[in-house]
């Protein structure tokens, strides 16, 4: 009667929830690695013994092991590997005396898969035993197929490829199992039931690290399109679109960017009123949809709205992860995590450009470029899987006033033990004091933003500016040099992107080793020193036609230090030079100097290329780079003095 009762629409909603709800990305990740580890493993194995069959041995392979991962937990996992160990060795056994003996023919096939199945009964092994059937099937097509192959040969194989499926299903279950009961510590014997832990103080759990990821996701996902959108626009511009000016090419860059900075705002103010869960759920949805339209319309107009709206999900992504990660963590972790959901975008850069790097290798194909978009609709499928199992943010909920609520989403996220820290103590949304973007050009607070937010759009020009276009770079360095065709010269250029990228993520973790440790002012001066000075090392190599392994090293030298400094710091600085009150409009006004930069960086590169060719854009980058350096030297000694612990002001 409850449901009669129920509008239409609350009923939909509902069981659309809990039909999502039973969906765990994870589990279904744990399959996929699996099946690719007994795929690859069978095709190894058997193609380097018998090309012929290779498919065969991974399609056993890859049987076995989903037989194995349909057992509920590792100890039954050894029992259901041991009955398809047995199963394929009596399969391969009853097979290899049949091919041995006679040729194969209809009757013979029946007649063995009758001895084979008494044997199973035998063994008490037929209820799990059909896998025996199946193997004697395959050797006995795969004789068919390929009557070569020695019966001896042919039945090991098809053994050896069931075992190694077995072998990775139970251990993929056994670290299944390991991964459980870290996830569920068991509890202290010498603390008493009822005690509680705080929040603030706690040790970290995997509730901490669960946030962290999914929080990570938009960055992961901003930084992979970034790359994305620099590898796709030079194939769109000499096969598709060669009028496209400089200008032109540099718009249709900015275009995300552009996206990210509208919904950043935007999602920002609509999340202060209706909550963050909803739109933390509708940014992977609008990335999806957009990255889905913009691959089905596969022109430069589809390209361009696309990247708009995939900015807009992007950008309001932005301005809830971090909020999420601050009000979850413990008091001493706060920087360290925000700090790394940054650093996570380091793994967007990398695996999009690899990926691109193999899809592009194997197509051979500049007019696929559009199926690369599915890379962005993926991760977006995996941010919308993993958001729906989520909670309202509890410092959201405070700020409206519904207490009990928001300590009901901290031991959602941390548990049931587990009770709610300072935020509790923050003011309600309509006693807060309300701070606007002029207030910050007051006097004695301009300093402020000066040096939250020149730093942060210089550094805009070299990740934005430098990463977007990196592949063309490359090119017009020359570095990929030796390659025909155009689209052979974009290819290699993704390979050395690739191969810089890599830099990105121990430059992140660089930082992240001295954030706690070092004045920041020091860290971002230095990280604009010498990032500036490994673009000079590569503009020496390129006009001294130095080695080619010199011009990388002047590319990764840049990304490590930009990425251990100015990338990092200019990140985490706002929340410590702007008091509570003070810091949503101090955190935007730095965000927009910084998106200002990056659209600036982006519309400039293909006009500095096309007037004054590589050497120009190193020098103005350069020459940016260092101005970052000097600002943040002189205005933070002001704002942040050097005897200042790295830390959120509280106040």
């Amino acid at each position: 009667m409850e449901n009669i009762r129920q509008p239409v629409s609350a009923r939909i909603r509902r069981h659309l929830r809990d039909a999502v709800g039973r969906m765990h990305p994870s589990v279904s990740f744990i399959s996929c690695i699996g099946i690719l580890l007994a795929y690859l493993t069978g095709i190894y194995i058997t193609g380097s013994l018998h090309e012929a069959s290779h498919w065969m041995g991974a399609m056993l392979a890859c049987t076995s092991l989903v037989v194995v991962l349909q057992s509920h937990s590792y100890r039954d996992s050894l029992r259901a590997g041991w009955t398809r160990v047995l199963g394929t060795f009596l399969g391969a056994l009853v097979a290899y005396v049949y091919l041995s003996i006679w040729p194969f023919s209809v009757i013979g096939m029946l007649v063995s898969v009758f001895v084979l199945e008494m044997l199973c009964m035998l063994f008490g092994i037929y209820q799990n035993g059909r896998i025996a059937t199946i193997t004697l099937l395959i050797i006995l097509l795969v004789s068919q197929m390929t009557p070569h192959i020695p019966p001896a040969e042919n039945c090991l194989l098809r053994f050896t490829e069931s075992v190694v499926g077995v072998v990775v299903g139970v251990a993929l279950l056994w670290l299944l199992e390991q991964w459980n009961r870290w996830l569920r510590p068991h509890p202290n014997p010498d603390r008493p039931a009822d005690a509680q832990t705080d929040m603030d103080t706690m040790p970290l759990r995997w509730g901490h690290f669960r946030v962290l990821i999914v929080a990570s996701l938009g960055q992961i996902t901003g930084a992979g399109l970034a790359t994305l959108v620099g590898i796709v626009l030079p194939m769109i511009q000499l096969f598709r679109h060669p009028e496209l000016s400089s200008l032109q090419q540099g718009l249709v860059a900015a275009t995300s960017l552009v996206g990210i900075t509208v919904g950043s705002v935007l999602f920002g103010r609509w999340s202060d009123r209706r909550g963050y869960l909803f739109f933390f759920r509708l940014c992977p949805a609008l990335i999806l949809g957009a990255s889905l339209f913009a691959f089905f319309a596969a022109d430069l107009f589809g390209l361009v709205v696309g990247l708009f709206v995939m900015g807009l999900g992007i950008g309001g992504g932005y301005s809830l992860d971090s909020d999420y990660i601050s009000e979850i963590m413990p008091r001493r972790w706060r920087l360290t995590m925000v700090g790394v959901a940054k650093a996570a975008s380091a793994l967007g850069n990398i695996v999009v450009a690899a990926v691109c790097f193999s899809l592009l290798r194997e197509w051979n194909d500049p007019h696929l470029w559009n199926r690369l978009l599915l890379l962005v609709a993926i991760l977006a499928v995996v941010m919308l899987l993993c958001r729906i199992r989520f909670e309202q943010s509890p410092g959201w909920l405070v700020a409206h006033g519904r207490i009990a609520e928001a300590e009901q989403a901290v031991r959602y996220f941390l548990g049931q033990d587990v009770t709610i820290g300072e935020i509790r103590n923050r003011p309600a949304k309509s006693d807060a004091p309300q701070t606007s973007w002029s207030d910050l050009f007051k006097r004695g607070q301009i300093r402020k933003v000066i040096f939250s937010g020149v730093p942060w759009a210089c550094e805009g020009l070299g990740v934005y500016g430098i990463g977007v276009f990196l592949p063309v770079l490359v090119m017009a360095l020359g570095l990929e040099s030796g390659s025909e065709s155009g689209f052979a010269r974009i290819t290699e250029s993704v390979r050395l992107t690739t191969w810089i990228n890599l830099v990105i993520l121990p430059g992140f973790v660089l930082g992240l080793l001295f954030v706690n440790r070092w004045n920041h002012v020091r860290m971002q001066t230095w990280g604009f020193i010498l990032c500036a000075a490994g673009l000079a090392l590569l503009l020496t190599a390129y006009r001294l036609h130095w080695p080619l392994w010199v011009s990388v090293a002047g590319f990764m030298l840049f990304e490590l230090f930009l990425n251990a400094g100015p990338h990092l710091i200019t990140f985490i600085l706002p929340p410590q030079i702007y008091s509570v009150a003070e810091r949503g409009s101090g955190a935007g006004m730095a965000a927009a100097f910084g998106k200002l930069g990056a659209v600036a960086g982006v519309l400039l590169i293909p006009m500095l290329l096309e007037r004054g060719g590589a050497t120009l854009v190193l020098a103005v980058t350069i020459g940016v780079l260092l101005a970052g350096a000097a600002v943040t030297a002189v205005a933070g000694r002001k704002v942040l003095p050097a005897d200042r612990r790295p830390a959120m002001r509280r106040d």
